[in-house]
């Protein structure tokens, strides 16, 4: 029978690489998950210089349907001034903007995959000295099957959240 530090060790490492992993499921469908185009007005436009060449672009828009949205990015086509029309398009999951039309330009706007990315390697990375932890316990099979258990676990407060 196996010890119990030799089922603490995999469950330590499989919670927090549950959260991770469910937390990196979202950022992904977020980036590049099915989204729609939404008609918006701008609000504002913040916009401040990062360096010599290039400017950060914060806008605040209300779509249509009422909702306030914010779009972010560095694409000079998002220097739009408040009052102007424009066509967003935002991602179904978290309602993220991914992308800004005026005038039949296109500016990207935030979402891209590189927090999915960073997420996966992080919780990857836990998920696996989970199960390497399970393999080293004199008994591997139970705190393999506990180190899937406390990666559910720590998975499922993150996915109540959405």
């Amino acid at each position: 029978m196996a010890g119990r530090g030799d089922l603490l060790k995999p469950v330590l490492w499989a919670l927090p690489a549950g959260a991770v992993l469910a937390f990196t499921v979202f950022w992904f469908l977020q980036a590049i998950g099915p989204s729609r185009w939404e008609e918006a007005t701008t609000v504002s436009l913040e916009s401040y210089a990062v360096d010599a060449e290039v400017r950060n672009h914060h806008l605040f828009l209300d779509t249509a349907s009422g909702d306030r949205i914010e779009a972010r990015g560095t694409d000079p086509d998002l220097d739009i001034q408040p009052g102007e029309r424009v066509r967003v398009e935002v991602s179904e999951v978290g309602r993220e903007v991914q992308a800004v039309e005026l005038h039949g330009h296109r500016a990207d706007a935030g979402a891209s995959g590189d927090l999915a990315f960073c997420g996966a390697l992080i919780g990857g990375g836990l998920l696996a000295a989970a199960l390497a932890g399970a393999a080293e316990a004199r008994d591997p099979l139970p705190a393999a099957l506990i180190a899937i258990a406390g990666l559910g676990v720590g998975a499922l407060p993150v996915l109540l959240l959405f």
